[in-house]
């Protein structure tokens, strides 16, 4: 096994943990939203990557192509742009979510 499969295969390996068991889990090999049907990541998956992850974008960037990497295994009819922006796009340009101070 080279480098970059094992790497993916470790990513995908912790997803569960990355977002705390979220019922917006990606049901392999097909990529869709265990919670809702749609193409994972989905809203609500970005939402609590992007929580998981805070203010390390760049940390969520290559998890999420960590991920890609796995998904270009899964789903070789998808063209690998697509799954790039499905995957990698949205964390290179996702804003840590604000949260509220305690008090």
């Amino acid at each position: 096994m080279t480098a970059r499969p094992a790497r993916a295969a470790r990513a995908a390996a912790v997803l569960d943990e990355r977002i705390d068991g979220d019922a917006h889990q990606p049901s392999r090999p097909g990529w869709d939203c265990m919670g809702c049907g749609q193409a994972w990541p989905c809203a609500p998956a970005k939402v609590r990557l992007t929580e998981a992850y805070g203010p390390d974008r760049a940390g969520l960037t290559v998890y999420m192509g960590a991920l890609y990497a796995q998904a270009l295994d899964e789903l070789r009819l998808f063209p690998a742009w697509e799954l790039y922006g499905r995957f990698v796009v949205w964390a290179r340009t996702a804003r840590p979510v604000a949260t509220r101070a305690a008090g």
